[in-house]
């Protein structure tokens, strides 16, 4: 688990926030919710597959994400 400033700014640093932002918008209230008021964002978490999916991103991807997130 990383807290949503980590993975934010991983997402920042790889250029995918806005691509990101754009998915959630798109996938509904409960990806909001989630993207707005969890405090920190699990690996095993439902919203992280759909997030991959949408990105074209592979599990490594993914992981490597949270790896770089986790020393942000």
């Amino acid at each position: 688990a990383v807290t949503m400033r980590q993975a934010r700014l991983a997402l920042l640093a790889a250029g995918l926030l806005p691509v990101v932002t754009t998915a959630i918008n798109a996938a509904g209230d409960a990806a909001q919710i989630e993207w707005e008021y969890a405090q920190e964002v699990q690996r095993s978490s439902g919203l992280v597959p759909a997030m991959a999916t949408a990105l074209g991103m592979t599990a490594e991807q993914i992981d490597a994400m949270f790896i770089a997130a986790s020393t942000l």
